[in-house]
């Protein structure tokens, strides 16, 4: 099939490709977007839209260090699929949510990323919680190095009229300029070059400042199901609805166009006592932003622990509920419970802390959704 990579997992009974059509009921625009990409056309997009779970606190022995990232129940999600026979990549950064709070700074949570001289994750907010910047006049450069060699980069760019132009380079070799001085947005520049192994780096070229949420690296010639991780530590419904800015994480789903859209934000606002009656507003407005470009499954956190001061499991259960009364009204396929995932309350075993689950506990999300977008 060509333009399509197969794995060694596909070819396993009842592999994905082997199947003569895709589809996976309740989610018709992901089955189609897979199709599609089974016929050589453009990669599936699936979007991962949270919290510090999905953002991957708690994943590793440090929280979010060593490589937290690479624990996260997203990037476990792509290596499920892949071995189910649907190809698919984590190969993206669409923000730094939290994670410049790690010890040693955000590369030490994700080391894909080295922030040289001059840029840092700055307090502006963008898909999947803060920016990167790179201050004007910086020498130095954002680099991401990718999981194999690639000859495309998708830059997630802010742009606003004060700002400034960057440059993308492989190999030492300057591959493509942009330019950020126009109407604010969130703008995604595609920027091929010849095939590399990385890394891609992104650097500061003249006028003010610059800011990006990261990127995705891919091949043209092979097709991946993109699994793109946009967790923020610590976001609230409220986060994700705010429209003050083009490029805020609302601003910036239609510019990521994903075929589904996997959210689940209950625990930061189960407690902090946000209101039922809020929260079900709040949420159905992400729906229907997400669902301006493809499917939406939504997700509940798993338990808090009330004896650890806590939201009371009534207080949890009242949005929870709220989760599903909004997927029944907006018709969306039915939730992944996250109480009954992780037993009916608080799973010590498979928890980091009171709120975050360790690596067992992110292994069990990957696993229930990876057996909701696959047949």
């Amino acid at each position: 099939m060509p333009g399509v990579e197969v794995g060694a997992g596909s070819t396993a009974p009842g592999g994905v490709l082997s199947r003569a059509r895709f589809s996976v009921p309740d989610l018709p625009a992901w089955s189609a977007a897979v199709r599609t990409m089974q016929a050589g056309g453009r990669e599936a997009r699936l979007l991962c839209i949270g919290d510090s779970v999905t953002q991957g606190f708690g994943a590793v022995s440090g929280g979010w260090t060593p490589n937290g990232r690479g624990g996260a129940w997203p990037e476990r999600l792509a290596a499920l699929m892949n071995g189910r026979g649907l190809p698919a990549s984590a190969a993206s950064v669409a923000g730094a949510g939290a994670a410049d709070g790690a010890s040693g700074g955000y590369s030490a949570y994700d080391p894909r990323v080295v922030l040289g001289a001059g840029w840092g994750v700055n307090a502006l907010t963008g898909m999947g919680g803060k920016l990167f910047s790179g201050a004007a006049s910086s020498s130095g450069a954002w680099s991401f190095q990718p999981d194999g060699p690639v000859d495309r980069f998708d830059l997630w760019a802010v742009t606003n009229t004060a700002l400034g132009v960057m440059t993308v380079e492989t190999d030492g070799a300057v591959r493509a300029t942009v330019n950020t001085t126009k109407a604010a947005s969130m703008e995604i520049a595609t920027i091929a070059f010849p095939e590399t192994s990385g890394p891609v780096s992104v650097r500061w070229a003249s006028g003010g400042a610059v800011f990006i949420a990261g990127g995705v690296t891919w091949r043209s010639e092979v097709k991946r199901a993109r699994v793109i991780n946009a967790g923020w530590g610590g976001a609230r419904i409220a986060d994700w609805i705010t429209t003050d800015q083009p490029y805020r994480a609302y601003g910036s789903i239609p510019a990521a166009a994903p075929d589904l859209s996997v959210v689940c934000l209950t625990i930061n606002d189960w407690n902090a006592g946000t209101a039922v009656a809020t929260y079900k507003a709040g949420l159905g407005t992400l729906v229907d932003r997400c669902l301006t470009t493809g499917d939406v499954l939504l997700m509940t956190g798993c338990p808090s622990d009330p004896a650890q001061g806590k939201a009371s499991y009534a207080t949890q259960a009242d949005l929870r509920d709220a989760v599903f009364e909004v997927a029944a009204a907006k018709g969306l396929a039915t939730p992944i419970d996250g109480t009954a995932l992780f037993g009916g309350g608080f799973a010590g075993g498979l928890m980091y802390d009171a709120v975050h689950p360790n690596a067992a506990g992110q292994a069990r999300i990957a696993e229930a959704v990876r057996a909701r977008v696959m047949i």
